[in-house]
């Protein structure tokens, strides 16, 4: 079974639920990912709950993903990279400031696998393949 986290946007306590019952969480890293507060709150729950991440960059012609450096997580821990509202909603799942940071620490240890939406067929295969048997 495959789970698609755009189905239950409104409801991120069933969304947890959704990660913990994976074996694997696809990340897809793209260049708003890190501001989107249920994607926060599924890396947070995957990493808490043991869930294999395979992140992977989306590559597509004018949009880059840029790995967060330790600006970004004074930032972060400054209040001035998420919204008021964002933050309130990942807080609302009991999710610390601390706990966001070191999951994101975390997920940015492991090596990220390319997607290329806008190349050929055989390539994006073989892209899916890589994909596929990194979440054994």
């Amino acid at each position: 079974p495959v789970f698609l986290d755009s189905e239950i946007l409104t409801d991120l306590t069933s969304l947890r639920d959704h990660v913990r019952k994976s074996a694997n969480m696809i990340v897809l890293l793209t260049p708003g990912v890190l501001s989107r507060p249920w994607c926060l709150v599924e890396m947070v729950t995957a990493i808490n709950s043991g869930v294999r991440i395979v992140p992977v960059v989306v590559e597509r012609p004018g949009s880059t993903f840029l790995f967060p450096e330790e600006d970004f997580y004074t930032q972060l821990r400054q209040g001035r990279l998420l919204s008021a509202e964002a933050w309130e909603s990942i807080s609302r799942q009991g999710i610390t400031m601390e706990e966001l940071e070191s999951a994101l620490r975390q997920v940015f240890l492991l090596i990220a696998l390319p997607y290329s939406p806008h190349k050929t067929a055989t390539v994006r295969k073989a892209e899916v393949c890589d994909i596929l048997k990194r979440c054994h």
